[in-house]
Order: structure tokens, then C-alpha cells, then sequence
């Protein structure tokens, strides 16, 4: 690739945030080591190097690295999803952390060099740069995911996780190698119209075979069926914290990625066999979760099978594949990190700590000695269930209108028939929540200062965007508008 080892400032630019992040990172872990009593201080400056790495990312729109990485609205506003997600987690999990003494200038600079990743994955339009950041994303989490590990669950979910995830990757690899030894290129940009009939490569074995591999490593990361069985172990055994972000950030990363390539093959939307094979993980998933999700005692369980119907949600969009659809999709998206975070964040708040289980009869009477925890938790759940007035609605209501104006009505009933089994285990949260008696007594820590913050943006974010969404769906059809406009 001619010139690729000439650095611009340009280029440096397109990448700001990814090293604001990685420095402060190492900056983190220097801090650990040798001024331990900052520790204390260590969310604070995680929280500012999130929002210095949102200043300047505020770069023009481009191609940059010898067109390996690109700039546009679509990767702002992954950009914005990514810095969201992490400050989110910091925020609502940082007493946590300190209370059970692990808060350590590990834990952040794992969490920013993760969010780093998903930075660079979104904005990859070469398919090894994209690789890079997938790995870079996904090694801190494997650390995460084993936090706590003198619990036997914790540790057993760092070990699913990292084994899932190895193997996954290794098939991401290998499909990006099969398109290159057949295509020789692994720019999306030169493998435009790869699936179209004026492609010689259109109906080629092994075009397609290294297309689904890279496709099934991608529903790895948002946990479609039947790539989905590390997450309900894996959520149940991850600190607080990290699964917040675990659960929104990576799946908004690996979507978006998922988007581009397949604008890449099939840049008028994709036929055969693509579409049907996206409607039949779309389907899986909306039917498994929903129904698996009902059987649930325990929150996060309940949350991780929530999160493969959820997925299965944005599927549909994907298979429709319309730009109404991308942009259903990017709104869809935006909610679910706002409420999947508000409801991670507030089941740990109503249990008694990191170490406990989280079941759902714990919950029992608690609205009434936590009233805003419970409060938030009760918003997330109206709209992880899609109703009005909440983001969630707006999200799915885009979703499955564009399924229904492309012609995908089947698409959309299935949606709207797993939005329907939801309510059977989103609604039974809020009925233990303020309805049951206790049946022993839960042990609640105080609120800090933090938490209350990251629970007044959850709860402004969800119901503004879902009074108010015309805001936010400018924001995502810009973004969508950018995907093919290079």
C-alpha cells in the first residue's frame, strides 16, 4: 500500500481519541504503581480523558492511512455511543469498585483502551485495521470479565469469555483471509459490489464462505443465536461496571462494522442468500431471548437473554437494510445504551454488592427504600419493552416501519410478537419492584455523588429522546446518510 507508512497530521487527527485514550490508560496504570493514594481520583480522570477524547474527535470527514480508516458522521456517532458507554460505566460503578477495594487504575485503563477499540473498529474501512480494533477492544473485556476473580462465577466468566472470544476472532481471521487470497484486496472500499451480478466474484464459494465467517465472528459480538451462549454466563459473572459497558458499546462497534460491510458487497442492500440468513438470526434470536428470558430468577440472566432479543431487534434492520432502516437502527441503538446502562447500573444499586447474586426476589419491596434507583429501573424496563414515552419505542417503532415499507411484514410481526412475550418479564421486574413484600432483608449501600449523576443522564436521555427524538434522528440519519458516501 503506497505511502501507508507516511503519517500526516491528518491522519493523527483521525485518531486523537484512540490515543487521548490510550494514553490516559498508561497514564492510569504509571499512577497506580507508583502514587497509589490518587487511586480515588482515578474516575475523575477517566472521565476527563473521556471528555477530551469527545473534543477532538471532532474532525472533518475523510480517508485517512491510505484510506484505511475513515471519518464521517457514521463514526461520530459511534464515537459519541463508545464515550457514552464508558463514562456511563465509570460513573454509575465507581463507589462499587472503591467499596470492595478494586478500584484500580487497571480496571479504567482496560475500560478506555477497550473503548479505544471500538473507536477504531467503527472507523476501520480496511478489514485488518478493523481486525486491530475488534482485538483491542475485546482483550481488555476479557480481563473485565474476570474482575472479581476470587469469585468462582467471575472467574469462570473471564474464561468463557476469552475462550468464546479467541475463537471467534480466529474465524473473523480466517474469513478476512479467504477474501484476500481470492479478491487479493482487503479494503472495503475495493471490494464494493463484491455480491452484485457485475462482480466476477458474485457467486463465488469462496467469496462466500469468507463473508460468512466474518459475518458469524460479528454475530459473536452482538450475541445473535446461535452465537449467543457465552453472554448469560458471562453477564452474571462480569463486575457491574464492565457489563454495562460490555452489553452497549462492543454491539454498537460491531454493528456499524457489520453495516459497512455489507454496504460493501451489496451497496444497493443485500439479496441472496445475505437477506433471508440475516431473517433467520433476526427471528432466532427475537424468539429465544424473549421466551428463554421468561424462565429467568436471576437479573443479569434475565438482561443477557434480554440483550439477544434486543440484537435480534436490530437484525431486522440489518435484513431490511433500507437507509430509513440504518437509521431506525443507529436510533435503536443509541436508546439501548441509554437503557440497558439504567438497568444494569440500578439492579446493582438495589442489591447488596458486586459479590451477591442479583435475583429477582431480592427485589421485593425495595422501590420504597430506594426510590430513585428504583425509579430508573422501572423507566428501563417500560422501554427495554418498547413502550411509549420512552426511546425504546421511538427505536423500535423505526425499526420495524421500515421493515414494513420494504416489504418485510413478517419481519416486523415477530417483532412486535417478541415486544409482546417481553412484557411478561420486563413488567414482573416492576411488580416485585413496588408491589411484593419482601421475604428477608436486602443490605443497600448509600448513593454517591456519581452514581446520582449517571442516573439523572439515564433518565434524561430516556425519556427526552423518547418525548423529544427529532434531535436524535437527525443525528442518526446524517449518520446513515455517510455509509456509501465515499
Amino acid at each position: 500500500m503506497a505511502g501507508f507508512l507516511h503519517v500526516t497530521a491528518g491522519d493523527l487527527a483521525a485518531v486523537a481519541p484512540e490515543i487521548v485514550l490510550s494514553l490516559a490508560g498508561i497514564l492510569l496504570i504509571l499512577l497506580d504503581a507508583f502514587a497509589r493514594p490518587t487511586r480515588p481520583s482515578f474516575p475523575y480522570l477517566s472521565l476527563a480523558a473521556i471528555a477530551l477524547a469527545n473534543v477532538v474527535g471532532a474532525v472533518a470527514p475523510g480517508t485517512w492511512f491510505a484510506g484505511a480508516v475513515e471519518t464521517s458522521a457514521l463514526t461520530r456517532f459511534v464515537e459519541m455511543i463508545a464515550l457514552g458507554g464508558a463514562a456511563l460505566a465509570i460513573l454509575g460503578g465507581g463507589a462499587a469498585l472503591s467499596r470492595d477495594a478494586k478500584n484500580l487504575g487497571e480496571f479504567y485503563a482496560l475500560l478506555l483502551w477497550s473503548a479505544a477499540g471500538a473507536l477504531l473498529m467503527a472507523k476501520g474501512t480496511d478489514l485488518l485495521v478493523v481486525f486491530i480494533g475488534l482485538e483491542l477492544m475485546s482483550i481488555p473485556l476479557y480481563v473485565l470479565a474476570a474482575w472479581y476473580r476470587e469469585i468462582p462465577a467471575s472467574a469462570e466468566a473471564g474464561m468463557k469469555y476469552f475462550l468464546m472470544g479467541a475463537f471467534s476472532s480466529a474465524i473473523l481471521l480466517y474469513g478476512v483471509a479467504t477474501l484476500y487470497g481470492r479478491t487479493g484486496t482487503t479494503s472495503l472500499t475495493r471490494l464494493l459490489g463484491l455480491a452484485t451480478g457485475a462482480s466476477p466474484f458474485a457467486f463465488d464459494p469462496l467469496v462466500t464462505v469468507g463473508t460468512v465467517a466474518i459475518l458469524a465472528a460479528v454475530a459473536f459480538k452482538l450475541a445473535l443465536v446461535p452465537f449467543h451462549s457465552w453472554a448469560p454466563d458471562v453477564y452474571q459473572g462480569m463486575t457491574t461496571p464492565a457489563v454495562t459497558f460490555l452489553s452497549t458499546v462492543p454491539k454498537a462497534a460491531a454493528a456499524v462494522f457489520l453495516i459497512r460491510l455489507l454496504h460493501a458487497i451489496a451497496p444497493s442492500g443485500p439479496g441472496e442468500p445475505w437477506r433471508p440468513l440475516l431473517s433467520i438470526l433476526a427471528v432466532a434470536s427475537i424468539l429465544f431471548g424473549n421466551i428463554v428470558a421468561l424462565s429467568q430468577r436471576d437479573l443479569k440472566r434475565m438482561l443477557a437473554y434480554s440483550g439477544i432479543a434486543q440484537m435480534g431487534y436490530l437484525a431486522i434492520a440489518l435484513a431490511t437494510f433500507s437507509r430509513d432502516a440504518l437509521e431506525g437502527a443507529l436510533v435503536f441503538l443509541a436508546g439501548y445504551l441509554v437503557t440497558n446502562a439504567a438497568a444494569f447500573l440500578t439492579v446493582a444499586a438495589l442489591s447488596s454488592g458486586e459479590t451477591e447474586p442479583k435475583t429477582l426476589a431480592d427485589l421485593a419491596g425495595l422501590g420504597r427504600r430506594n426510590g430513585a434507583a428504583a425509579a430508573l429501573l422501572t423507566l428501563s424496563m417500560i422501554s427495554l419493552t418498547g413502550l411509549p414515552p420512552t426511546v425504546g419505542f421511538i427505536g423500535k417503532l423505526l425499526v420495524f416501519r421500515s421493515a414494513i415499507d420494504a416489504g418485510l411484514v413478517f419481519l416486523a410481526l415477530v417483532g412486535v410478537f417478541g415486544s409482546l412475550v417481553s412484557v411478561g418479564y420486563y413488567l414482573r421486574v416492576v411488580y416485585v419492584l413496588w408491589m411484593k413484600e419482601p421475604t428477608r432483608e436486602v443490605p443497600l449501600h448509600e448513593d454517591d455523588v456519581m452514581a446520582g449523576a449517571a442516573w439523572l443522564l439515564l433518565s434524561a436521555g430516556i425519556l427526552l429522546f423518547g418525548l423529544f427524538p427529532r434531535g436524535l434522528i437527525d443525528v442518526a440519519r446524517a449518520a446513515a446518510q455517510a455509509v456509501g458516501s465515499r
